[in-house]
Protein backbone atom coordinates (compact mmCIF):
# COMPACT_ATOMS: atom_id res chain seq x y z
CA UNK A 1 0.00 0.00 0.00
CA UNK A 2 2.94 2.34 0.60
CA UNK A 3 4.01 1.94 -3.04
CA UNK A 4 0.43 2.43 -4.23
CA UNK A 5 0.15 5.57 -2.09
CA UNK A 6 3.24 7.09 -3.71
CA UNK A 7 1.98 6.27 -7.21
CA UNK A 8 -1.43 7.75 -6.39
CA UNK A 9 0.15 11.00 -5.13
CA UNK A 10 2.26 11.30 -8.29
CA UNK A 11 -0.37 10.40 -10.91
CA UNK A 12 -3.67 11.53 -9.40
CA UNK A 13 -2.83 13.74 -6.45
CA UNK A 14 -5.46 11.77 -4.53
CA UNK A 15 -5.63 8.64 -2.39
CA UNK A 16 -5.21 5.08 -3.57
CA UNK A 17 -8.95 4.50 -4.14
CA UNK A 18 -8.98 6.68 -7.31
CA UNK A 19 -5.78 5.09 -8.62
CA UNK A 20 -7.08 1.54 -8.12
CA UNK A 21 -10.38 2.45 -9.76
CA UNK A 22 -8.50 3.70 -12.83
CA UNK A 23 -6.66 0.36 -12.92
CA UNK A 24 -9.96 -1.56 -12.65
CA UNK A 25 -8.73 -3.14 -9.39
CA UNK A 26 -11.10 -3.80 -6.50
CA UNK A 27 -9.77 -1.46 -3.83
CA UNK A 28 -11.12 -3.55 -0.93
CA UNK A 29 -9.44 -6.70 -2.27
CA UNK A 30 -6.18 -4.81 -2.78
CA UNK A 31 -6.22 -3.30 0.72
CA UNK A 32 -6.86 -6.78 2.17
CA UNK A 33 -3.84 -8.03 0.23
CA UNK A 34 -5.70 -10.58 -1.86
CA UNK A 35 -3.42 -12.39 -4.33
CA UNK A 36 -5.53 -11.66 -7.41
CA UNK A 37 -5.66 -7.91 -6.73
CA UNK A 38 -1.93 -7.72 -5.99
CA UNK A 39 -1.10 -9.72 -9.12
CA UNK A 40 -3.26 -7.42 -11.25
CA UNK A 41 -1.59 -4.36 -9.69
CA UNK A 42 1.87 -5.75 -10.51
CA UNK A 43 0.89 -6.30 -14.14
CA UNK A 44 -0.55 -2.80 -14.59
CA UNK A 45 2.41 -0.94 -13.03
CA UNK A 46 4.92 -3.40 -14.57
CA UNK A 47 6.72 -4.30 -11.33
CA UNK A 48 8.11 -7.64 -10.13
CA UNK A 49 5.26 -9.52 -8.40
CA UNK A 50 7.70 -11.37 -6.10
CA UNK A 51 9.01 -8.03 -4.86
CA UNK A 52 5.50 -6.84 -3.98
CA UNK A 53 4.66 -10.13 -2.27
CA UNK A 54 7.65 -9.76 0.06
CA UNK A 55 5.93 -6.72 1.58
CA UNK A 56 2.34 -7.89 1.15
CA UNK A 57 0.24 -8.54 4.26
CA UNK A 58 -2.83 -10.59 3.44
CA UNK A 59 -5.73 -10.41 5.87
CA UNK A 60 -6.97 -13.83 7.01
CA UNK A 61 -9.83 -13.37 9.45
CA UNK A 62 -8.38 -12.11 12.72
CA UNK A 63 -4.82 -12.77 11.53
CA UNK A 64 -2.39 -11.64 8.85
CA UNK A 65 -0.43 -13.83 6.45
CA UNK A 66 3.04 -12.45 5.87
CA UNK A 67 5.61 -14.42 3.86
CA UNK A 68 3.88 -17.69 4.73
CA UNK A 69 3.89 -16.79 8.41
CA UNK A 70 0.50 -16.44 10.06
CA UNK A 71 0.67 -13.71 12.70
CA UNK A 72 -1.88 -11.80 14.77
CA UNK A 73 -3.04 -8.45 13.41
CA UNK A 74 -2.14 -6.81 16.72
CA UNK A 75 1.46 -7.87 16.09
CA UNK A 76 1.70 -6.80 12.44
CA UNK A 77 -0.27 -3.69 11.45
CA UNK A 78 -1.05 -3.31 7.73
CA UNK A 79 -2.01 0.37 7.94
CA UNK A 80 0.29 3.37 8.37
CA UNK A 81 0.65 3.77 12.12
CA UNK A 82 4.21 4.43 13.41
CA UNK A 83 6.92 6.38 11.65
CA UNK A 84 10.36 7.92 12.03
CA UNK A 85 10.11 11.67 11.36
CA UNK A 86 13.77 11.75 10.26
CA UNK A 87 13.19 9.01 7.68
CA UNK A 88 10.16 10.77 6.22
CA UNK A 89 12.03 14.09 6.15
CA UNK A 90 14.85 12.42 4.21
CA UNK A 91 12.31 11.00 1.74
CA UNK A 92 11.42 14.57 0.76
CA UNK A 93 7.99 15.63 -0.50
CA UNK A 94 4.84 13.79 0.71
CA UNK A 95 4.52 11.91 -2.59
CA UNK A 96 7.89 10.27 -1.79
CA UNK A 97 7.11 9.18 1.76
CA UNK A 98 7.76 5.46 2.25
CA UNK A 99 6.45 3.27 5.00
CA UNK A 100 9.27 1.04 6.27
CA UNK A 101 8.35 -2.58 6.75
CA UNK A 102 9.79 -2.88 10.25
CA UNK A 103 7.56 0.00 11.46
CA UNK A 104 4.58 -2.33 10.99
CA UNK A 105 5.74 -4.69 13.78
CA UNK A 106 4.39 -4.03 17.28
CA UNK A 107 7.75 -4.67 19.07
CA UNK A 108 9.51 -1.94 17.05
CA UNK A 109 9.58 1.35 18.96
CA UNK A 110 12.64 3.11 17.50
CA UNK A 111 14.35 3.70 14.19
CA UNK A 112 17.54 1.68 14.22
CA UNK A 113 19.00 3.91 11.47
CA UNK A 114 18.61 7.26 13.25
CA UNK A 115 18.38 6.26 16.92
CA UNK A 116 15.09 8.09 17.49
CA UNK A 117 11.78 6.84 18.85
CA UNK A 118 8.98 6.29 16.37
CA UNK A 119 6.08 8.72 16.48
CA UNK A 120 2.56 7.37 16.26
CA UNK A 121 -0.47 8.60 14.35
CA UNK A 122 -3.52 9.29 16.48
CA UNK A 123 -5.60 7.45 13.86
CA UNK A 124 -3.91 4.91 11.53
CA UNK A 125 -4.42 5.53 7.82
CA UNK A 126 -3.89 3.44 4.70
CA UNK A 127 -0.86 5.47 3.61
CA UNK A 128 1.23 8.31 5.02
CA UNK A 129 0.12 10.50 2.12
CA UNK A 130 -3.40 10.34 3.54
CA UNK A 131 -2.08 11.34 7.00
CA UNK A 132 -0.11 14.41 5.94
CA UNK A 133 -1.99 16.72 8.30
CA UNK A 134 -1.57 14.40 11.32
CA UNK A 135 2.19 13.98 11.31
CA UNK A 136 4.16 15.07 14.35
CA UNK A 137 7.67 16.09 13.33
CA UNK A 138 9.11 16.17 16.85
CA UNK A 139 12.31 14.11 17.07
CA UNK A 140 12.79 12.20 20.33
CA UNK A 141 16.29 10.86 20.75
CA UNK A 142 16.59 7.26 21.97
CA UNK A 143 19.43 6.78 24.41
CA UNK A 144 21.80 3.86 24.19
CA UNK A 145 22.52 1.45 21.39
CA UNK A 146 19.76 0.03 19.26
CA UNK A 147 18.54 -3.30 20.77
CA UNK A 148 19.99 -6.42 19.19
CA UNK A 149 16.55 -7.85 18.48
CA UNK A 150 15.90 -4.97 16.02
CA UNK A 151 19.02 -5.90 14.04
CA UNK A 152 17.87 -9.54 14.10
CA UNK A 153 14.45 -8.47 12.77
CA UNK A 154 16.02 -6.43 9.98
CA UNK A 155 18.22 -9.36 8.98
CA UNK A 156 15.22 -11.68 9.08
CA UNK A 157 13.22 -9.36 6.82
CA UNK A 158 15.85 -8.61 4.20
CA UNK A 159 18.44 -11.39 4.41
CA UNK A 160 16.27 -14.29 5.51
CA UNK A 161 18.77 -16.31 7.56
CA UNK A 162 19.81 -14.92 10.95
CA UNK A 163 21.66 -16.62 13.78
CA UNK A 164 20.86 -20.29 13.19
CA UNK A 165 18.07 -22.84 12.82
CA UNK A 166 16.74 -22.30 16.35
CA UNK A 167 15.43 -18.82 15.53
CA UNK A 168 15.01 -19.28 11.78
CA UNK A 169 12.56 -22.18 12.26
CA UNK A 170 10.24 -19.98 14.33
CA UNK A 171 8.04 -17.19 13.05
CA UNK A 172 8.94 -13.59 13.82
CA UNK A 173 5.99 -13.30 16.19
CA UNK A 174 6.88 -16.53 18.01
CA UNK A 175 10.39 -15.24 18.70
CA UNK A 176 9.54 -11.68 19.74
CA UNK A 177 6.40 -12.54 21.73
CA UNK A 178 8.32 -15.17 23.70
CA UNK A 179 11.16 -12.70 24.29
CA UNK A 180 8.69 -10.07 25.55
CA UNK A 181 6.96 -12.45 27.97
CA UNK A 182 10.20 -13.98 29.28
CA UNK A 183 11.94 -10.62 29.59
CA UNK A 184 8.96 -8.91 31.22
CA UNK A 185 8.69 -11.66 33.85
CA UNK A 186 12.42 -11.46 34.53
CA UNK A 187 12.47 -7.67 34.91
CA UNK A 188 9.01 -6.71 36.16
CA UNK A 189 7.93 -9.79 38.06
CA UNK A 190 5.23 -12.41 37.76
CA UNK A 191 2.14 -10.20 37.72
CA UNK A 192 2.97 -7.36 35.34
CA UNK A 193 1.05 -7.59 32.02
CA UNK A 194 3.79 -7.29 29.41
CA UNK A 195 1.63 -5.67 26.73
CA UNK A 196 0.71 -2.83 29.13
CA UNK A 197 4.29 -1.74 29.67
CA UNK A 198 5.30 1.64 28.20
CA UNK A 199 7.17 1.34 24.87
CA UNK A 200 10.60 1.96 26.39
CA UNK A 201 10.07 -0.72 29.04
CA UNK A 202 8.66 -3.13 26.44
CA UNK A 203 11.79 -2.64 24.39
CA UNK A 204 14.02 -3.37 27.38
CA UNK A 205 11.94 -6.46 28.25
CA UNK A 206 12.14 -7.85 24.71
CA UNK A 207 15.90 -7.33 24.67
CA UNK A 208 16.29 -9.06 28.06
CA UNK A 209 14.34 -12.04 26.76
CA UNK A 210 16.21 -11.99 23.45
CA UNK A 211 19.56 -12.18 25.26
CA UNK A 212 18.44 -15.55 26.64
CA UNK A 213 16.45 -16.67 23.61
CA UNK A 214 19.25 -16.17 21.10
CA UNK A 215 21.31 -18.82 22.93
CA UNK A 216 18.77 -21.51 22.15
CA UNK A 217 16.81 -23.82 24.47
CA UNK A 218 19.62 -23.73 27.04
CA UNK A 219 19.27 -19.96 27.34
CA UNK A 220 15.50 -20.24 27.70
CA UNK A 221 15.87 -22.86 30.43
CA UNK A 222 18.33 -20.60 32.24
CA UNK A 223 15.74 -17.80 32.13
CA UNK A 224 13.02 -20.13 33.44
CA UNK A 225 15.29 -21.18 36.30
CA UNK A 226 15.72 -17.53 37.22
CA UNK A 227 12.00 -16.81 36.90
CA UNK A 228 11.11 -19.74 39.12
CA UNK A 229 13.80 -18.76 41.62
CA UNK A 230 12.41 -15.21 41.75
CA UNK A 231 8.87 -16.40 42.40
CA UNK A 232 7.47 -15.22 45.74
CA UNK A 233 5.47 -18.46 45.97
CA UNK A 234 6.64 -20.64 48.84
CA UNK A 235 3.46 -22.57 49.65
CA UNK A 236 3.60 -26.34 49.23
CA UNK A 237 0.51 -26.30 47.01
CA UNK A 238 1.79 -23.47 44.76
CA UNK A 239 1.24 -24.28 41.10
CA UNK A 240 2.81 -23.21 37.79
CA UNK A 241 0.93 -19.89 37.72
CA UNK A 242 2.54 -18.93 41.03
CA UNK A 243 6.00 -20.09 39.91
CA UNK A 244 6.01 -18.63 36.39
CA UNK A 245 3.41 -15.86 36.60
CA UNK A 246 1.82 -14.39 33.49
CA UNK A 247 4.32 -16.23 31.28
CA UNK A 248 2.50 -19.45 32.19
CA UNK A 249 -0.90 -17.77 31.89
CA UNK A 250 -0.03 -16.58 28.38
CA UNK A 251 0.98 -20.05 27.21
CA UNK A 252 -1.85 -21.78 29.04
CA UNK A 253 -4.86 -19.59 28.27
CA UNK A 254 -4.04 -16.51 26.23
CA UNK A 255 -2.37 -18.06 23.20
CA UNK A 256 -5.26 -20.24 22.07
CA UNK A 257 -5.72 -20.14 18.31
CA UNK A 258 -2.08 -19.12 17.97
CA UNK A 259 0.93 -21.40 18.12
CA UNK A 260 3.52 -19.76 20.40
CA UNK A 261 6.35 -22.02 19.28
CA UNK A 262 8.85 -24.18 21.21
CA UNK A 263 8.68 -21.97 24.32
CA UNK A 264 5.52 -23.87 25.34
CA UNK A 265 7.21 -27.28 25.18
CA UNK A 266 10.26 -25.96 27.03
CA UNK A 267 8.13 -24.51 29.82
CA UNK A 268 6.07 -27.72 30.05
CA UNK A 269 9.24 -29.79 30.48
CA UNK A 270 10.51 -27.28 33.04
CA UNK A 271 7.29 -27.60 35.06
CA UNK A 272 7.34 -31.38 34.94
CA UNK A 273 11.01 -31.39 35.92
CA UNK A 274 10.52 -29.13 38.94
CA UNK A 275 7.01 -30.03 40.14
CA UNK A 276 5.62 -33.37 41.23
CA UNK A 277 3.02 -33.59 38.46
CA UNK A 278 0.69 -36.56 38.77
CA UNK A 279 -0.07 -38.91 35.90
CA UNK A 280 -3.15 -37.76 34.00
CA UNK A 281 -2.62 -34.08 34.79
CA UNK A 282 -2.69 -31.75 31.80
CA UNK A 283 0.22 -29.33 31.61
CA UNK A 284 -0.08 -26.67 28.90
CA UNK A 285 -2.52 -28.82 26.97
CA UNK A 286 -0.63 -32.11 27.12
CA UNK A 287 -1.52 -34.95 29.48
CA UNK A 288 1.34 -36.29 31.59
CA UNK A 289 1.60 -40.05 31.02
CA UNK A 290 4.50 -40.82 33.35
CA UNK A 291 5.34 -39.30 36.70
CA UNK A 292 8.89 -38.00 36.83
CA UNK A 293 9.01 -36.59 40.35
CA UNK A 294 7.33 -36.99 43.71
CA UNK A 295 6.87 -34.39 46.40
CA UNK A 296 6.32 -35.13 50.07
CA UNK A 297 2.64 -34.40 49.47
CA UNK A 298 2.28 -36.71 46.46
CA UNK A 299 4.20 -39.46 48.27
CA UNK A 300 1.90 -39.12 51.27
CA UNK A 301 -1.16 -39.32 49.01
CA UNK A 302 0.24 -42.32 47.13
CA UNK A 303 1.18 -44.22 50.26
CA UNK A 304 -1.89 -43.12 52.20
CA UNK A 305 -0.38 -41.50 55.27
CA UNK A 306 -0.35 -38.01 56.71
CA UNK A 307 1.99 -35.56 54.95
CA UNK A 308 3.60 -34.39 58.20
CA UNK A 309 4.31 -37.97 59.19
CA UNK A 310 5.66 -38.70 55.72
CA UNK A 311 8.07 -35.78 56.13
CA UNK A 312 9.31 -37.23 59.43
CA UNK A 313 9.67 -40.70 57.90
CA UNK A 314 11.68 -39.30 54.97
CA UNK A 315 13.97 -37.56 57.44
CA UNK A 316 14.66 -40.92 59.07
CA UNK A 317 15.39 -42.33 55.60
CA UNK A 318 17.81 -39.42 54.95
CA UNK A 319 15.64 -38.21 52.06
CA UNK A 320 14.77 -34.95 53.83
CA UNK A 321 17.33 -32.87 55.77
CA UNK A 322 17.02 -33.42 59.54
CA UNK A 323 15.03 -30.69 61.22
CA UNK A 324 13.48 -29.42 57.98
CA UNK A 325 10.21 -27.59 58.55
CA UNK A 326 7.00 -28.79 56.98
CA UNK A 327 7.16 -25.96 54.44
CA UNK A 328 10.82 -26.67 53.59
CA UNK A 329 10.26 -30.38 53.08
CA UNK A 330 7.18 -29.62 51.01
CA UNK A 331 9.33 -27.89 48.40
CA UNK A 332 11.59 -30.89 47.87
CA UNK A 333 11.15 -33.28 44.98
CA UNK A 334 12.32 -36.86 44.44
CA UNK A 335 13.04 -38.81 41.27
CA UNK A 336 9.95 -40.98 40.76
CA UNK A 337 11.93 -43.92 39.36
CA UNK A 338 14.47 -43.68 42.15
CA UNK A 339 11.88 -43.55 44.90
CA UNK A 340 9.53 -46.08 43.25
CA UNK A 341 10.97 -48.84 45.43
CA UNK A 342 10.18 -46.88 48.58
CA UNK A 343 6.64 -46.24 47.35
CA UNK A 344 6.19 -49.91 46.52
CA UNK A 345 7.58 -50.91 49.92
CA UNK A 346 5.08 -48.68 51.70
CA UNK A 347 2.17 -49.86 49.56
CA UNK A 348 2.96 -53.56 50.23
CA UNK A 349 4.30 -53.12 53.76
CA UNK A 350 3.65 -55.84 56.33
CA UNK A 351 2.57 -54.57 59.78
CA UNK A 352 4.57 -55.71 62.81
CA UNK A 353 1.66 -57.82 64.05
CA UNK A 354 1.55 -59.82 60.79
CA UNK A 355 5.26 -60.49 60.51
CA UNK A 356 5.31 -63.71 62.65
CA UNK A 357 2.86 -65.46 60.32
CA UNK A 358 4.61 -64.08 57.24
CA UNK A 359 8.01 -65.54 58.23
CA UNK A 360 6.63 -68.70 59.87
CA UNK A 361 7.81 -67.79 63.36
CA UNK A 362 6.35 -67.30 66.80
CA UNK A 363 5.88 -63.81 68.19
CA UNK A 364 8.81 -64.34 70.54
CA UNK A 365 11.08 -65.50 67.72
CA UNK A 366 10.11 -62.57 65.54
CA UNK A 367 10.77 -60.10 68.36
CA UNK A 368 14.17 -61.68 68.95
CA UNK A 369 15.09 -61.30 65.27
CA UNK A 370 13.79 -57.73 65.28
CA UNK A 371 15.85 -56.84 68.37
CA UNK A 372 18.97 -58.35 66.80
CA UNK A 373 18.45 -56.29 63.61
CA UNK A 374 18.06 -59.39 61.51
CA UNK A 375 14.63 -58.05 60.57
CA UNK A 376 14.83 -54.38 59.63
CA UNK A 377 11.76 -52.12 59.67
CA UNK A 378 10.97 -50.01 56.65
CA UNK A 379 11.70 -46.85 58.62
CA UNK A 380 14.86 -47.24 60.74
CA UNK A 381 14.51 -46.69 64.47
CA UNK A 382 17.18 -44.91 66.45
CA UNK A 383 15.63 -45.37 69.88
CA UNK A 384 12.84 -47.25 71.56
CA UNK A 385 9.48 -45.87 70.45
CA UNK A 386 11.09 -43.68 67.79
CA UNK A 387 8.82 -45.16 65.09
CA UNK A 388 5.14 -45.72 65.61
CA UNK A 389 3.14 -48.23 63.56
CA UNK A 390 6.25 -50.23 62.67
CA UNK A 391 6.02 -51.89 59.26
CA UNK A 392 8.36 -54.06 57.26
CA UNK A 393 8.99 -54.04 53.54
CA UNK A 394 7.60 -57.18 51.95
CA UNK A 395 10.64 -57.13 49.69
CA UNK A 396 12.93 -57.24 52.72
CA UNK A 397 10.99 -60.11 54.35
CA UNK A 398 11.02 -62.08 51.10
CA UNK A 399 14.79 -61.63 50.85
CA UNK A 400 15.10 -62.85 54.44
CA UNK A 401 12.99 -65.96 53.70
CA UNK A 402 14.81 -66.69 50.44
CA UNK A 403 17.91 -67.58 52.45
CA UNK A 404 16.04 -70.51 54.00
CA UNK A 405 14.37 -71.55 50.75
CA UNK A 406 17.89 -72.30 49.52
CA UNK A 407 18.49 -74.85 52.31
CA UNK A 408 18.47 -78.52 51.29
CA UNK A 409 15.32 -80.52 51.91
CA UNK A 410 15.51 -82.80 54.90
CA UNK A 411 16.36 -86.44 54.33
CA UNK A 412 13.79 -88.76 55.91
CA UNK A 413 16.59 -90.81 57.43
CA UNK A 414 17.73 -87.74 59.39
CA UNK A 415 14.38 -86.56 60.73
CA UNK A 416 14.81 -88.16 64.18
CA UNK A 417 18.08 -86.32 64.81
CA UNK A 418 16.86 -82.92 63.59
CA UNK A 419 14.64 -80.52 65.50
CA UNK A 420 13.16 -77.03 65.23
CA UNK A 421 14.94 -73.83 66.18
CA UNK A 422 12.77 -73.49 69.30
CA UNK A 423 13.67 -77.00 70.50
CA UNK A 424 17.38 -76.36 69.81
CA UNK A 425 17.22 -73.13 71.86
CA UNK A 426 15.68 -75.06 74.77
CA UNK A 427 18.53 -77.58 74.63
CA UNK A 428 21.17 -74.87 75.00
CA UNK A 429 22.03 -74.46 71.33
CA UNK A 430 21.81 -70.66 71.57
CA UNK A 431 19.27 -67.91 71.06
CA UNK A 432 16.97 -67.69 68.06
CA UNK A 433 18.99 -64.80 66.68
CA UNK A 434 22.30 -66.65 67.15
CA UNK A 435 21.02 -69.79 65.41
CA UNK A 436 19.48 -67.91 62.48
CA UNK A 437 22.62 -65.85 61.98
CA UNK A 438 24.83 -68.99 62.09
CA UNK A 439 22.57 -70.75 59.56
CA UNK A 440 22.55 -67.76 57.21
CA UNK A 441 26.32 -67.39 57.38
CA UNK A 442 26.82 -71.10 56.71
CA UNK A 443 28.39 -71.83 60.10
CA UNK A 444 25.64 -74.24 61.13
CA UNK A 445 24.05 -77.01 59.05
CA UNK A 446 20.29 -76.81 58.66
CA UNK A 447 17.60 -78.37 56.50
CA UNK A 448 14.15 -77.45 55.26
CA UNK A 449 10.86 -79.29 55.78
CA UNK A 450 8.99 -79.18 52.42
CA UNK A 451 5.50 -78.86 53.92
CA UNK A 452 6.23 -75.73 56.01
CA UNK A 453 7.63 -72.24 55.37
CA UNK A 454 9.94 -69.75 56.99
CA UNK A 455 11.47 -70.47 60.38
CA UNK A 456 8.88 -73.20 61.00
CA UNK A 457 10.41 -75.19 58.13
CA UNK A 458 13.97 -75.11 59.53
CA UNK A 459 15.32 -78.14 61.36
CA UNK A 460 18.84 -78.70 62.65
CA UNK A 461 20.86 -80.86 65.00
CA UNK A 462 20.71 -79.58 68.61
CA UNK A 463 23.90 -81.45 69.48
CA UNK A 464 25.76 -79.75 66.63
CA UNK A 465 24.49 -76.36 67.76
CA UNK A 466 25.54 -77.02 71.38
CA UNK A 467 28.97 -78.22 70.24
CA UNK A 468 29.46 -75.17 68.06
CA UNK A 469 28.59 -72.89 70.95
CA UNK A 470 31.10 -74.59 73.22
CA UNK A 471 34.01 -73.87 70.90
Amino acid sequence: MSYAGRLAAIHTGQGITRLLADMRINSEQFILGRDQAVTQFAEVVDVDLALLQRSNMRAMGPDVMFREERVQKTFLVRAADKYCPVCLAEDGAPRAWKQRLDWCFAPVHRCSNHGVFLNRLSTPTRTFQEAAGQLDWEVREAKGQSPAYLHWLEARLWVGATTGLWLDEQSIQQVLDACLMVGSTLIHGHRQPAKKLPPLQQEAAIQAGFDHFVRGPEGVIEALDEIRGNSPARAVQAGPLAHYGLLFDWLDRRSKGYEPGPIRDILRDHIIEHDAVDVGTKVLGVEVRKRRYHSVQSLAETVGINRTRMSRLLQKLNRVPPGATDAESGLLRFEADEIATLVSDFETAVPLSDVPDYIGASLTQMQALYSADLLLPLVPRNSRGAVRNVVFAKRHLDTFLAQFEALPKVDQSQVEDLHSIAYTCQRGGGTTAELVKAIVEGDLSAFRLPDKHGLAAIVLSPSEAVARRAI
